[in-house]
């Protein structure tokens, strides 16, 4: 938990409704959503801690998630991100579809993500910033050559018998996920304070927020005056210290703000003319010719 919730004066947080969270939406200046493993439960991707279907609860995370566990035995990673590509087969959900029109829109400006999972960009999100990398490529660690991972890739039988991937200078790929032991990238860093200070809301979707170094991001945007806005199954570490106000849902509720903040057609001013049910306008002809001849005064020779 970050050290500052240890020093935080306790503050309320208010409990909104979905209709209200569309109208901050609808309000703010600059958005930026902090994502977390929430967002993609409902792709089938289990979150860590999960005490039933937690990935730590089946696989040994000083084994498979330490930088001295890969050093020790690379395969091991290769053969979590293995099921992790080809038996869970995860897509998209409504909450990554909804973040990605809410792009689109121009409300939401980015996406800091702690998930490693590339759903994101799946969505069609652009502007990503990948706080703990992204297990869809793969980086040597002795040479830096890249390789770029594919589900398809995965899928092939013959992935699975060369694991761990062998670069041609003899060093082993490394996933470009953030392992325990690995500091965070410093772009990323860099980039996800840039996005807490220009915000006017962050919105806090799927994560409680409260692991450093990812715990510093919505409290910056606090400090810089913006309102946090948590979408969470329950309240967490955040809730009456750091934000402002917390919708208690899935993630994938936000695609119900799409709709709410669709243009609505203007109502009817009291003042303005109804016509009566059934009628209709009388409809508007062209004068008759023959008939504004006949209405015209007599000549003098008549």
């Amino acid at each position: 938990m970050g050290q500052w919730l240890t020093y935080m004066r306790p503050k309320r947080t208010e409990h909104i409704s979905i209709e209200r969270l569309a109208e901050e939406l609808r309000r703010a200046r600059y958005v930026v959503a902090l994502t977390g493993a929430g967002v993609s439960a409902e792709s089938g991707i289990p979150t860590f801690r999960d005490p039933s279907d937690g990935l730590w609860q089946r696989y040994d995370p000083a084994v498979y998630a330490t930088i001295w566990g890969f050093w020790r035995q690379p395969s091991k990673i290769w053969q979590l991100l293995h099921e992790f590509l080809n038996e869970r087969e995860p897509e998209p959900n409504r909450a990554h579809l909804a973040l990605a029109q809410l792009e689109a829109l121009g409300i939401v400006r980015a996406i800091v993500t702690q998930n490693v999972d590339n759903l994101h960009q799946d969505a069609g999100s652009k502007r990503v910033i990948e706080y703990h990398g992204n297990l869809m490529s793969a980086s040597c660690y002795r040479c830096g050559a890249k390789m770029q991972l594919t589900k398809q890739m995965a899928r092939n039988p013959s992935f699975k018998k060369k694991l761990p991937p062998k670069c041609a200078c003899g060093g082993y790929f490394k996933p470009d996920a953030v392992l325990f032991g690995e500091g965070i990238p410093s772009k990323a860093v860099r980039e996800a304070n840039k996005e807490a200070d220009a915000c006017d809301l962050m919105l806090v979707v799927g994560t409680s927020a409260t692991v450093q170094p990812a715990s510093d991001i919505p409290y910056r945007a606090m400090k810089k005056g913006a309102k946090v806005i948590e979408v969470n199954l329950e309240e967490t570490g955040l809730t009456n210290r750091i934000s402002d106000m917390i919708y208690i849902g899935r993630a994938s509720d936000l695609m119900q703000t799409l709709q709410l903040l669709e243009p609505q057609p203007p109502e009817a001013s009291a003042g303005d003319p109804v016509p009566a049910e059934g009628l209709t306008e009388p409809a508007v002809t062209e004068p008759n010719a023959s008939a504004e001849l006949a209405r015209e005064p007599p000549g003098e020779n008549e």
